[in-house]
Formats: structure tokens, C-alpha cells, sequence
């Protein structure tokens, strides 16, 4: 298994174990039956209909202070308005699951019941993104998660400093003004 480390804020540290997650604090997926291929399957189709090809699931271990959270790092592609493909990617860590003197086995199930909640919720949230597609005029829904120079995506430019005024193109709002009507 690779190991892959990208660059997160300190508030990455601060989630949650798998164990103490339930439906009524808003956490998704925790009881899914649904396969990890099923899931990846699904969070292609999701890409593919927001704009993105997905060339790719590479599996891993995120190393976020001292838990050890399996995850994924999704690979995918948007054709640009000149033509070119433009490669984007998004980083999935799993919640860490607490590891008491349990039996492999047990820990290994939660472990990849973690994994198949994380990977539930974020084909809900992909799907979220096309509803915020037809909902909001010139909105670019897998824009954060485009590489840009350094093989950063724009989300951790943002996060790390106010490089990300760059990315963003010059010019003014396409909204037009108009009245409030109650």
C-alpha cells in the first residue's frame, strides 16, 4: 500500500473517530452495505456528470498527526475551453478508527467500513455539486480540486496563503443588477 501525505491544516487532526459518529449528528453512510467498487463506480458517474473524466483511484494511508486514515486520492480530468486537459484530483481520508487491543479482524472491518462511509459521502457531496451547478449560473464545480503549479490543488493554495487571488480570472461579476422582488 502507498503512502501519501498531503498538505492539510491543522484542523484536519481534529475529526472525529469512525466509532463515535452516528446519522443524528449529520455523518452519512456509516451503515452502507454498498461495496467499495460499487462506491467508486458511483463517484465516477457523479464526476462524469459535473464535467470530469476520472482516470483513477489510488489507495493509501494518510498520516494526519498520529492517526494512521486509510483513504484515497481520486485522479481526474476536465477539458478546458481551449481543449487541453486540465488534471485535478481530490484527497480522501477516511475517519481513523480507535485501535484497542481488539482483534485484527475487527479493527480491519472497521477500518473499511470507514473507508466505504467516506467514499458514500463523498458521491453525496459530488452530487451536491451538480445541484449547485444548475443552481448558480458560471459555477465551476470540480475547480478546487484542479492542480495547479506545483502539483498542489487550488483548495490547499487557498488554504495556505492568498496565492489563490492568482488562479482567479480578472474581470468583473456576470451578474447584472436588478431589483429585489419580495
Amino acid at each position: 500500500m502507498n503512502k501519501f501525505i498531503p498538505e492539510q491544516p491543522s484542523e484536519a487532526v481534529k475529526v472525529p473517530f469512525f466509532d463515535d459518529v452516528n446519522l443524528k449528528d449529520g455523518w452519512q453512510g456509516h451503515t452502507t452495505t454498498k461495496s467499495i467498487d460499487t462506491l467508486k463506480s458511483e463517484i465516477a458517474k457523479s464526476i462524469s456528470r459535473i464535467g470530469g473524466i476520472v482516470s483513477g483511484f489510488q489507495h493509501g494511508i494518510f498520516m494526519i498527526g498520529d492517526r494512521k486514515r486509510e483513504g484515497y486520492q481520486i485522479h481526474y480530468a476536465i477539458n478546458s475551453e481551449n481543449g487541453s486537459i486540465v488534471p485535478g484530483r481530490l484527497d480522501i481520508a477516511a475517519l481513523p478508527v480507535k485501535e484497542t487491543r481488539r482483534s485484527y479482524k475487527i479493527i480491519n472491518k472497521k477500518r473499511e467500513a470507514s473507508l466505504r462511509m467516506a467514499l458514500y459521502m463523498i458521491r453525496n457531496a459530488i452530487d451536491g455539486l451538480w445541484f449547485l451547478q444548475q443552481l448558480s449560473p458560471g459555477y465551476a464545480p470540480l475547480m478546487p480540486w484542479m492542480l495547479a503549479k506545483g502539483g498542489k490543488t487550488i483548495s490547499q493554495l487557498w488554504a495556505e496563503s492568498s496565492v489563490m487571488n492568482k488562479l482567479l480570472p480578472p474581470g468583473e461579476s456576470d451578474f447584472i443588477e436588478g431589483e429585489i422582488v419580495e
